[in-house]
Order: C-alpha cells, then sequence, then structure tokens
C-alpha cells in the first residue's frame, strides 16, 4: 500500500516526511509543548494590551513581560517529541528536536519488538484505534483502521496483532479481516465475538474538569501582575 491510499484520518499523525526510511509519530510530549504554548499566548495578549494602555515604568515592565513570553511561547512551539521507527538502523526510539537540533536518542530497541496493535477504541466500541509501542491514535471504522496498521507493519517490518476476534486475547493480524476470520473458524459466533457497545455520555464530569486545570495558573499569574505592577506605581 502507498501512502497516498491511506484513510484521510490517518494523515493526522503520519506525514510523508522521511518514508518509508523514518516514520515520526508526535508523543504526548509533543503535544504537551503545543497546549503550553497555547496557554502561554492568552497572558501574552493580555500583556500586550496592557504594554499599549500603559505608559511610564508600568509600560516599559509589560514590555519586558512581552518579550520573555514570546520566547517562552517561540521555544514551546519549536520544541518537538517524537516516536521514531528507524528503517535503516532497524530501530525505534524517541527523540527531543528543537530547531533542526536532534538531541539524543532514547528508549532504543529493536523495530521487531515494537507492538503494534489494532483494537476497539477505547472510548467508543464502534470505532477501531491502533496501539504503537505507548502512543494509541484513534482511527475510526475496522476497515480503515486496519490498513494504517497493516501499512506500518508492511514498511517497517512490524508484527501486526489485533484484540478484536477473540477479545480479550490478542492474535496475529493476516490480510482478511479479524471479524471474518473468526467466523470461518467459528461459524456458530455471532455478536457475541465483539464485545458489547458501549456509548459514552454525553456530559462527563472528567472531561468538564479538565477545563479548569489552567485556572490555577492564570489566577497566579495575574495575582503576580497586578503586584508588580502596583509597586511599579508607587515607585
Amino acid at each position: 500500500m502507498q501512502y497516498s491510499q491511506l484513510p484521510e484520518k490517518a494523515y493526522r499523525f503520519i506525514k510523508p516526511t522521511g518514508l518509508p526510511q523514518q516514520l515520526l509519530l508526535a508523543s504526548k510530549s509533543h503535544y504537551l509543548f503545543r497546549g503550553l504554548a497555547l496557554l502561554g499566548i492568552l497572558p501574552l495578549c493580555a500583556s500586550f494590551l496592557m504594554a499599549v494602555s500603559l505608559d511610564g515604568t508600568e509600560q516599559v515592565f509589560y514590555l519586558f513581560v512581552v518579550g520573555f513570553l514570546i520566547l517562552v511561547v517561540l521555544i514551546l512551539c519549536s520544541l518537538k517529541h517524537y516516536l521514531v521507527l528507524d528503517n535503516p538502523s532497524d530501530q525505534r526510539f524517541k527523540q527531543l528536536q528543537f530547531m533542526g537540533f536532534h538531541f539524543k536518542k532514547a528508549s532504543q530497541a529493536p523495530l521487531q519488538s515494537t507492538e503494534l496493535l489494532l483494537r476497539h477504541d477505547s472510548h467508543d466500541r464502534s470505532q477501531y484505534e491502533l496501539k504503537i509501542d505507548t502512543l494509541v491514535y484513534s482511527i475510526g471504522n475496522l476497515t480503515d483502521t486496519k490498513q494504517v496498521v497493516m501499512f506500518i507493519a508492511h514498511t517497517f517490518k512490524i508484527p501486526a496483532k489485533e484484540q478484536i476476534s477473540d477479545f480479550p486475547s490478542i492474535h496475529d493480524l493476516t490480510s482478511q479481516s479479524p471479524a471474518n476470520a473468526n467466523q470461518d473458524k467459528n461459524s456458530h459466533a455471532t455478536d457475541e465475538v465483539f464485545p458489547p457497545i458501549i456509548i459514552p455520555p454525553l456530559w462527563s464530569p472528567k472531561v468538564a474538569l479538565r477545563f479548569f486545570y489552567p485556572l490555577p495558573f492564570f489566577m497566579a499569574f495575574g495575582v503576580a501582575i497586578k503586584f508588580i505592577g502596583g509597586l511599579l506605581h508607587v515607585l
């Protein structure tokens, strides 16, 4: 299978850069850097407005804050962290990159030892996802997810597994659909082959709570800026 034949959702995390020699998969740390950069934009905008509206010593202070936050945001946007599948060295590893500079490789292991698993989506049992090493990507339907798994398996000679036909057991994934393979072996099997579909609730307290995670940071930042601004005003 060619890269151009992959389902559209796969393009979100599988980029053509480096293929077929290397595959760079963004890690959780990579997305954490992006999230922190987005959070940094809010105090940056607030400090910029203060710098424009004030004058004198206070304006100088907020200009300094704006410059500092711009530097922090740029650094966070430039930091990249990938799980790398490397064909030339037959290794997988994790690596931090910054503006073209590649830091030391970490968690190196043979490609053959990489876990590549097709399974039900963790949040919606009617959908499917792939797990590669410690990373999990939700794709969609069974056909699309299986295509992505087989593409990675064939490109990097990694054994592919599936956890669908005989859940929770794990078996080798072949070119035959996991559901069809199970029906050939057990013609009497029906819907019991698949675990019951779980529909997640529309409102989850845990999900709502995440929106408040940055609140202490913004409150502390606001109090610090107000306190320092007050001191400068007195001076």
